[in-house]
């Protein structure tokens, strides 16, 4: 028999960022972390808002819920390399410069946009602006109610928003199309610390 992950075992939570020396930190209440260093409790700061009701909302949180499983891209693309070699290094020597990824992610409209228990309207109001840094954190594996902790594997990409698109089609919901700009930096199969 063969196991299989299910689409509810995705979990996308967006981390407000800010670039300190070149290296993007997440912002949090109790100041900046990087984002190689963040830790459950700090992605579970936003993992639990899910709605623009909650307290904490405004600057991040986890939109899950909202992004169409097929309209979902967040993976690593072709790196940009430098073969520029001197002549003691091997013939096909190649050195990966920066790292490039996709982040494209499509999420639905709430029917009601003055609803505030709505994922819908989480989504739309993290996205609504271009030139917002974010820190998106992907897990596979998990419910996306279920608590980061110390060990899970985790995917960060630092991204900027750029303006969203509205998607309207025959028959169809409405929906919120943004395709992220990625700024180079992301971490795969990261592991969280304790």
């Amino acid at each position: 028999m063969v196991d299989r992950l299910l689409n509810e075992s995705d979990s996308v939570i967006f981390l407000p960022a800010y670039e300190q020396a070149g290296k993007p930190h997440a912002i949090l209440p109790t100041g900046l972390v990087a984002y190689d260093e963040l830790t459950a409790a700090d992605i579970n700061y936003f993992a639990v808002i899910s709605t623009p009701a909650h307290a904490n909302a405004g600057a991040g949180g986890n939109v899950s819920c909202a992004l169409l499983a097929d309209g979902f891209t967040l993976q690593l693309t072709d790196s940009e390399e430098d073969d520029e070699r001197t002549l003691c290094e091997p013939g096909n020597t190649v050195d990966l410069t920066d790292f490039n990824y996709d982040a494209d992610l499509t999420g639905f409209r709430d029917a009601d946009p003055d609803a505030t228990d709505s994922v819908f309207n989480l989504w739309r109001n993290l996205t609504f602006a271009p030139d917002v840094p974010y820190l998106i954190v992907h897990r596979v594996g998990y419910a996306s109610d279920v608590a980061f902790a110390a060990g899970q594997e985790i995917d960060i990409y630092y991204v900027h928003t750029d303006l969203p698109v509205n998607v309207h089609a025959d028959g169809e919901k409405q929906k919120i199309q943004s395709t992220m700009i990625a700024k180079g930096d992301v971490l795969i199969t990261h592991e969280i610390a304790a």
